[in-house]
């Protein structure tokens, strides 16, 4: 464990032992925004295990369990100025605010009246005096969530999520093997 990871739950066990510092701060940052309100909602939890397998090699099953690791040791307040210095340059911090903005604007509960709940646009807001980046740089981030969660699921998107756990389904990232629609 090191400064960044101090709770057992992140330290780098399994598939996430093969993250970089940088990968594991920017996964465990963009889980404590998502758990900033005290609910980890499941619009969130598909958010960031889709972030997690296209981060992690291993199979969709290991995402989800990096996942429940990643929100059990977001429970805890982590070391905010340590998990951003484990961030190496201003493309990582850039990526930081747009994946907590994405995770900050998936969710909307019934008793919010502002499309992001107020304890995840603080964390989202002292997330990015933390990174320390120019606002053209944030509005950029930003303006590139928004592209991201205005699109639509692709046809194989929509059939393979309920077809998860069967099996033989192939994994949507593409493996070097058959193309998506010879599955189809």
């Amino acid at each position: 464990m090191t400064a960044s990871d101090p709770s057992p739950a992140a330290s780098a066990t399994g598939p996430a032992a093969e993250l970089t510092p940088a990968q594991r701060a920017l996964l465990r940052l963009v889980c404590w925004v998502a758990m900033a309100d005290g609910d980890f909602a499941e619009q969130e939890r598909q958010l960031l295990q889709k972030l997690v397998a296209s981060t992690l090699p291993a199979p969709a099953d290991s995402a989800a369990d990096a996942v429940q690791a990643l929100a059990a040791g977001a429970l805890e307040e982590p070391d905010l100025e340590a998990l951003v210095a484990d961030l190496d340059d201003a493309d990582d911090r850039q990526l930081a605010v747009k994946l907590a903005f994405q995770m900050a604007c998936v969710n909307q509960r019934p008793e919010d009246d502002a499309v992001i709940n107020t304890a995840e646009k603080r964390a989202y807001r002292r997330l990015v005096e933390l990174l320390k980046l120019p606002e053209t740089e944030v509005a950029e981030a930003e303006w590139a969530a928004r592209q991201e969660l205005q699109q639509r699921p692709s046809l194989l998107e929509l059939i393979s999520g309920p077809l998860a756990g069967f099996g033989a389904w192939p994994p949507l990232e593409g493996d070097g093997g058959a193309p998506p629609a010879y599955w189809l």
